[in-house]
């Protein structure tokens, strides 16, 4: 108590939280960024307009792929590795990899500097950040490599060896941080649809780049204990022991992915511009790819003008819920959604409490998500009105596919990017940063909380008030 009563003096002295400097920490990165792809050397030709590098570098950082450019017309080979540079720091987190400097150097860390990683890191317990430190390196080093022959194989038959295997590592890394930014054209994945091995990798690491590295690490703990178990490896006594988050991760995303599988196939099902001419096989397969890419890559397949407006409105929702906590994806993540439809569904039964699987979850926790979700949404209401004034050439729809991709760290657009006006990128730079460090962490980042007032707060008589 003493340690953190000295810690929290210290960050009052200093005016700044652990939320601030983890949303500092991005802001210096992305600046950075765009200072080194304002270079010369940085480019193939002519140096684009500082704002366009902002642009690229608040899209790699916050990992969502939005680009007013084609990178691979635009960057040289040292403008493309700043980029992938960029989406690696973004998508763990610039303390996870300035930690793991530190840890591996030894450094000597201070008590209020660990504390201020463990609140960054969003934990607990401080002597778990060097496990939770090697599980994420290691778990993202082993991923990105086996992503990375994946990919070279299917590359290598066009590009050549040498470019086949640096363009594997480049998309593999944009694929486990869900990027969505790709070397391939301006097309994204699109001359691709029918490769199998492209789309099965790239799903993949989508996937388990976006569910969350506590849940792996929940996920690794609970199979290597069940193994030293003398009566035997169970499936259900495993997936039993798991804790509440990571069940509602995995329920969440499963349901989500199924939802918007079944959903853009029934809404694409006989569109000529998207799937309609495809064999059934490939238009389950797009379906899903499309459902996996909305949660936060950006991949696209198909081309997203092309979509009905009914598909766009659907692929809005799965942007705006996008992964899950602790991972590297955008939206109000997968948790979030799922305590706010559980408390709704509580409310319409008379309840006060959520109750999930026999547990209780924290009112805070509560109360939390429904301000993440009603702060993103307000947030993202603005951005389409606002845009709609600046961008009065472009439907309402597209706009709308452009907002919850920003907000969500997505990075698909029906061709709106490019013609954006200074005020529009702008609109959208804010979004992706919001959608990256959340919503929550903005408002912090510009308010000052009294913590003597926090702990100090009055207690009021309660009164009601009609609702409904």
């Amino acid at each position: 108590m003493k340690q953190i009563a000295v810690s929290n003096k210290r960050r009052r002295r200093h005016g700044i939280s652990p939320v601030r400097w983890t949303s500092l920490s991005f802001l210096a990165v992305i600046i950075v960024g765009s200072l080194l792809l304002t270079l010369p050397i940085a480019n193939k030709g002519p140096v684009e307009p500082y704002i366009n590098n902002l642009f690229i570098s608040v899209s790699a950082v916050c990992v969502t792929g939005l680009s007013p450019i084609v990178l691979i017309d635009t960057y040289s080979v040292f403008g493309q590795v700043v980029v992938m540079l960029l989406i690696q720091i973004g998508g763990l987190g610039f303390f996870t990899f300035l930690y793991f400097f530190l840890y591996t150097t030894r450094a000597r860390l201070s008590m209020s500097t660990k504390l201020v990683f463990q609140e960054a890191l969003n934990q607990d317990n401080m002597h778990e950040l060097p496990r939770i430190l090697k599980t994420i390196i290691s778990y993202t080093a082993g991923v990105e490599a086996v992503g990375a022959v994946f990919w070279a194989i299917a590359l290598i038959p066009r590009y050549g060896i040498g470019k086949g295997i640096c363009y594997g590592i480049w998309h593999s890394v944009s694929a486990f941080c869900n990027a969505g930014f790709d070397l391939l054209g301006s097309n994204s994945l699109i001359g691709w649809q029918n490769n199998f091995l492209i789309n099965a990798v790239t799903a993949a690491e989508i996937v388990l780049g976006g569910i969350g590295f506590f849940v792996v690490l929940d996920l690794f703990d609970r199979i290597r204990a069940e193994k030293r178990r003398d009566l035997g490896f169970s499936v259900r006594r495993c997936v039993r022991k798991l804790s509440l988050h990571t069940k509602l991760v995995l329920v969440t995303t499963a349901l989500l992915l199924v939802l918007g599988t079944i959903g853009f196939l029934g809404l694409e099902f006989h569109n000529p511009g998207t799937i309609g001419r495809m064999p059934l096989r490939w238009k389950i397969g797009t379906s899903f790819f499309q459902s996996v890419t909305a949660r936060t890559a950006g991949f696209a397949t198909v081309d997203m003008a092309s979509l009905h407006t009914a598909t766009k409105m659907l692929m809005c929702v799965l942007m705006f819920i996008g992964g899950s906590p602790g991972s590297t994806a955008g939206g109000i993540k997968t948790v979030t959604f799922a305590l706010v439809i559980l408390m709704t569904i509580g409310v319409c039964h008379g309840r006060d409490n959520v109750i999930v699987w026999g547990r209780k979850v924290r009112t805070n926790t509560v109360l939390q998500a429904f301000t993440v979700f009603a702060l993103g949404l307000t947030a993202c209401v603005i951005g389409v009105l606002i845009l709609s004034i600046t961008e009065p050439q472009q439907q309402v729809q597209n706009l709308m596919l452009e907002v919850f991709s920003a907000f969500g760290t997505v990075g698909l657009s029906a061709s709106v990017t490019p013609t954006l006006s200074d005020v529009g990128k702008s609109v959208i730079m804010i979004l992706m940063y919001m959608g990256r460090i959340g919503p929550i962490s903005l408002m912090l980042l510009f308010t000052r909380i009294s913590q003597k007032h926090r702990l100090n707060e009055l207690k009021y008589p309660e009164t009601d008030v009609m609702v409904g």
